[in-house]
């Protein structure tokens, strides 16, 4: 059964910012270092603090597309971005590099709710996770071809890398042709509480919490891995090599999802969310052993190829779970809630530069490891707390 144009149309767009991040990606650690001279830690610490005032934005983010027309936000969240991009080369200061990489990370944090909430409201449930899969792909494919493309660009200037991210993201803009101009149908059909009457009613939801905070942990492993691995090759390779042995990883990466993401989200169901979660946090730490004993690149590749299932497995997972429990008059504000977990891959950088700092390198990828299993933990908790989908008078409107 082929979406609708205009989901075809958000998807594209979704795949066009995905190569923009992937041109970005394996050169924003080290163009922050040459800029502003800054060393891993310090390196750490501004990209944690940037991305986790953007994933703080969530909660506002998410009771926004609850309330606003979904072309607004679109509109808006491209802009910025391609504005953070294209100022970035420019940045020599701290404070002004952290100004450009909060417009690009608030901008993706209002993109991804935005658009979940649409998929959930343009498709009936049984096609949001097909959906949600082929998005989930698509940004891989992004993540395979972005990377080599940064290589070329960035062998005549690194600024170019930038510019062109910008340029492709104001090039996605004719794709929000057909994205509704007015509130969505679900949000406009209940009563729709102010923002804090809508923290109030997420904090009584005690699944969404326990199962936010295994996401987040999960979140520090996975959702960042290219800025804690660059920290900790920095620490024994070359600025050179580095760059090489990242796009080696983020496009291994992006292949294995790109290959096996279909064939293992058939064997994700209701009722076995939560037997997947665990195998893929053991995988996560699996492939993150492999790398601690391994010394060469291809060998890095490999053990890049078991973590990736566990990331395969776990991301449609964690989206089907909040699709399952979140009331259909506040998709968005649950979204966003959730969407809270990405501060894992704000304090990881941080949390890397601090390690290095203290430890030896390989002491980073044995707490990874460690944090992969205890998110585990928190969402067996948040399985063992779930009542059924519309049981919970915390999801109620407020009068």
């Amino acid at each position: 059964m082929a979406f609708p144009a205009t989901v075809r149309r958000l998807l594209a767009c979704s795949f066009g910012l995905s190569v923009a991040r992937a041109l970005v990606s394996p050169l924003l650690v080290l163009t922050l270092g040459r800029q502003l001279a800054l060393g891993p830690r310090d390196i750490g610490l501004l990209l944690g603090g940037v991305l986790l005032l953007a994933t703080l934005g969530s909660l506002y983010a998410g009771y926004l597309v609850d309330r606003l027309a979904p072309r607004r936000l679109l509109l808006a969240a491209l802009l910025l971005m391609a504005a953070g991009f294209a100022l970035l080369p420019f940045c020599r200061q701290p404070l002004a590099a952290a100004g450009a990489l909060l417009l690009t990370e608030s901008a993706l944090v209002l993109f991804g709710i935005t658009l979940k909430a649409l998929l959930a409201a343009l498709l009936p449930p049984a096609e949001r996770s097909r959906a949600f899969s082929l998005r989930y792909t698509l940004a891989n494919v992004g993540y395979a071809t972005g990377p080599l493309l940064a290589s070329l660009v960035a062998a005549t200037q690194a600024a170019l890398a930038f510019w062109l991210a910008a340029a492709l993201v104001l090039a996605c803009l004719p794709l929000l042709r057909g994205v509704p101009a007015g509130k969505l149908a679900a949000a406009s059909a209940a009563p729709a509480p102010d923002f804090a009457a809508t923290l109030q009613l997420l904090r009584r939801d005690r699944t969404l919490i326990l199962f936010t905070i295994g996401s987040l942990l999960a979140c520090m492993v996975q959702a960042r891995f290219s800025d804690y691995l660059a920290l900790y090759l920095l620490q024994t390779l070359s600025d050179a090599e580095v760059l090489r042995w990242m796009s080696v990883l983020i496009t291994t990466n992006s292949l294995t999802v790109v290959l096996l993401q279909y064939p293992l989200g058939k064997l994700l169901r209701p009722h076995t969310l939560l037997r997947w979660i665990m195998a893929s946090s053991l995988l996560l730490a699996a492939g993150l052993a492999g790398c601690a004993l391994s010394d060469s690149l291809w060998a890095w590749a490999g053990w890049m190829v078991v973590f990736t299932l566990g990331e395969i497995l776990l991301v449609p997972a964690e989206y089907l779970y909040i699709d399952a429990i979140a009331p259909e008059h506040l998709r968005g504000s649950y979204y966003g809630a959730q969407n809270l977990a990405q501060a894992g891959g704000a304090i990881s950088p941080a949390l890397a530069g601090i390690v290095l700092l203290r430890w030896p390198p390989d002491a980073l990828l044995v707490v990874m490891m460690a944090l992969s299993l205890l998110g585990a933990g928190f969402v067996w908790l948040a399985h063992r707390q779930r009542q059924p989908a519309g049981a919970a008078t915390a999801c109620q409107p407020a009068a």
